[in-house]
């Protein structure tokens, strides 16, 4: 089974080394990369996502495709970058790279992959809105607002003071959505709780996925007006959220934060994981992991996969045992939404 390969462009040549100049030319660094050597077996497998260390979406992507290596035979292919502005790059990178399948992590590969011919190359985009459809790209989706809805449910039921609130990473519908389902899920315990939200940056700029520091201030002004339960779903910034919650409780007041995509209980330091009431869980390893064994078996079609409540797309964690007084509620609550008796509204 072939390992993991090194990550620089500049120790690279030839395809690579222009590829890195085009790529540093869009936003002043370079995407990291590993390329696929003659030795490794089988068809070679492009992960084209952001930076590990987020405690949750790429995080989880990443762990999919390093399980995959060790259970299936292929070349991996990592196209990482901290850039928003060099989609387009990577997709041509990956197509130039003789890429058989490239899995594109996050909304932002839709306009990228649908604009790409690809007659020689599998597309998967994770994470694409509910709807999406792209000629030949199998887009996945998830019913995030499930989720978060179960976690809204937990926020209202440990709330003391009946007051939470959200951190969104940019204000676009993908995030709305999680903000849609949190809302309700804490208004059908308490009508008259109060939810603040807040977004770290506009429709467009994705820089509120990676700033840490922004959700830390956003976390400590609501949990200042009185809020204890903030819920973060903003990616690499919920780390500022997390740090917030542990720094900002008292003996009078405890304050919790709710993670997402991941179960960042598991990754978070000692000294924060107290404060981790739960997370909304996006299972984009499973995802990842799937779509690879699924092309590798000849399985993999384009068109919607949708992931939900019914198949264990979404769900919460239970880490740190901090929802054990509301086991029951929370199971009778998943099993009403999988069964249809409750309808989770939705900001898409």
């Amino acid at each position: 089974m072939s390992r993991p390969l090194t990550r620089s462009l500049l120790t690279m040549g030839g395809v690579l080394t222009v590829a890195a100049l085009a790529l540093t030319g869009c936003g002043g660094k370079t995407a990291d990369t590993g390329s696929a050597s003659a030795a490794s077996d089988g068809p070679t497998i492009a992960l084209l996502y952001g930076t590990t260390g987020d405690f949750s979406f790429m995080d989880s992507a990443y762990k999919g495709f390093t399980e995959a290596q060790q259970e299936d035979s292929f070349a991996p292919l990592e196209l990482s970058s901290p850039n928003t502005d060099d989609y387009q790059d990577r997709v041509d990178l990956a197509l130039s790279q003789n890429a058989s399948l490239a899995i594109g992590i996050g909304f932002q590969w839709q306009q990228p992959m649908s604009e790409t011919a690809h007659p020689d190359t599998a597309f998967v985009q994770v994470d694409a809105d509910t709807g999406t459809v792209i000629d030949d790209v199998t887009t996945i989706s998830f019913a995030a607002e499930q989720s978060s809805y179960l976690v809204g449910v937990a926020a209202a039921l440990a709330s003391t003071s009946k007051h939470v609130g959200f951190v969104g990473g940019v204000d676009q519908p993908s995030i709305q959505n999680f903000f849609t389902g949190f809302e309700a899920g804490a208004k059908s315990v308490d009508p008259s709780i109060v939810v603040d939200k807040t977004y770290l940056a506009p429709l467009g700029d994705f820089t509120g996925f990676s700033d840490p520091t922004k959700g830390k201030e956003a976390a400590a002004s609501m949990y200042a007006g009185g809020a204890d339960v903030v819920y973060a779903a903003a990616g690499g910034s919920g780390q500022g959220v997390y740090e917030e919650a542990a720094a900002s409780s008292t003996d009078a007041k405890k304050n919790w934060a709710i993670g997402v995509d991941a179960d960042v209980y598991q990754t978070v330091s000692d000294t924060i994981k107290p404060f981790i009431l739960t997370s909304a869980i996006k299972n984009v390893d499973v995802a990842v992991k799937t779509s690879i064994s699924e092309f590798l078996d000849g399985s993999l079609q384009p068109g919607e996969v949708r992931y939900d409540l019914s198949n264990d797309g979404v769900g919460y964690s239970t880490s740190g045992g901090f929802l054990d007084a509301y086991a029951d509620q929370l199971a009778a609550i998943e099993k009403d939404i999988v069964d249809g008796k409750i309808t989770v509204p939705t900001a898409l």
